[in-house]
């Protein structure tokens, strides 16, 4: 092994590699070109490891004129559908030199309006984030500072600056599960719902197949994607007196809740009424519950690409992309 200099430069590992400081500097900085060989390039970073070379964090900011930061603004941390997102992103932010900031919005016009001003003032090179409350033209703003957005879950239609989209067709996947349950004999179908956020296009595919099998739409508007919001909703639910056989959570939260609520007034799930929820966390495997499975660690890995490109030279001239993957039904014990 090479001597193992005590706070190692890139200066060092080209002495050690019998290269130039401008090619170490090329294959440390992750510069796409072919004018290394592969080869020198594998020893560069095998010595790079020897020697536990560490970046000079400040003065590639300097020398860049960037933060080396990527924010993902969310709307619920504690939400167990995020954390995997975030790992998506920073599992494919790391690599590049990019550290990973969240910031919670708590759901609310102004959290993410703090967001917003909070992005303005440069504090990350990017953001990855979930909007509820503003339109594609309220963050286009940002967007005119050069700085990259990638929406997540919804598509960003507007001209000007382009801001990326990485989705689920939202609307697809409730009218496919509002259909897996109408295949399985339900006629009273309800839906629980929060009042703002993706819960919208969630009911507009389940109220779209009620409508063409002929049924009665059911909807339960709160104010919450929580646990707590799903049991008060199947509490009013359960006093209808044509009670609903089969209830959909817009979310896994809220279907949680309503299991949680249908148990306590002392019915069993399936037998005397079915759940199911959407966006598959990790609790609704433990707790058998049937749901949508949206795959939140590609959508974040996706969302961190697609940004990074937008953070190449001339990566803000292509036009918006709309990137799509593909949702499941995860068919378990609760329906």
């Amino acid at each position: 092994m090479q001597h193992r200099p005590a706070r190692p430069t890139q200066k060092d590992i080209a002495v050690a590699a019998g290269v130039s400081q401008a090619t170490v500097s090329i294959v440390l900085n992750k510069v796409a070109t072919t004018s290394v060989p592969v080869a020198t390039r594998e020893r560069i970073l095998k010595l790079a490891g020897e020697f536990g070379y560490q970046p000079n964090h400040p003065a590639r900011i300097l020398r860049s004129a960037r933060t080396m930061t990527l924010a993902c603004v969310v709307p619920d941390i504690t939400n167990p559908f995020y954390p995997g997102l975030v790992r998506g992103l920073q599992t494919t932010a790391a690599p590049a030199g990019y550290a990973v900031l969240i910031y919670d919005t708590d759901g609310r016009p102004e959290g993410e309006k703090r967001a917003l001003d909070w992005l303005q003032q440069g504090r990350a090179d990017g953001a990855v984030g979930m909007f509820y409350h503003h339109r594609a033209t309220d963050l286009a703003g940002v967007a005119r500072r050069t700085l990259p957005l990638v929406l997540l879950g919804r598509q960003a239609a507007h001209r000007g600056p382009p801001i990326d989209s990485v989705f689920i067709d939202n609307v697809a996947a409730s009218a496919a599960m509002t259909r897996w349950l109408i295949r399985r004999g339900h006629r009273r179908i309800a839906m629980i719902v929060a009042e703002y956020g993706p819960s919208r296009p969630r009911a507009e595919g389940y109220e779209k197949v009620m409508r063409e099998a002929g049924l009665t739409s059911q909807l339960f508007v709160d104010t919450a994607y929580s646990a707590e919001a799903g049991v008060r909703a199947m509490q009013a639910l359960l006093k209808e007196q044509d009670r609903p056989t089969a209830v959909f959570g817009a979310n896994d939260m809220l279907a949680i809740g309503a299991m949680q609520a249908a148990r306590d007034a002392g019915l069993v799930v399936p037998d005397d009424i079915a759940i199911v929820g959407f966006d598959d966390i990790p609790t609704a495997d433990l707790l058998g519950l049937t749901t949508v499975r949206q795959p939140e660690f590609e959508l974040g890995a996706l969302a961190a690409r697609t940004l990074m490109d937008r953070l190449q030279s001339g990566g803000m001239t292509p036009a918006a992309k709309n990137l799509e993957l593909a949702f499941e039904i995860v068919e378990r014990s609760s329906a």
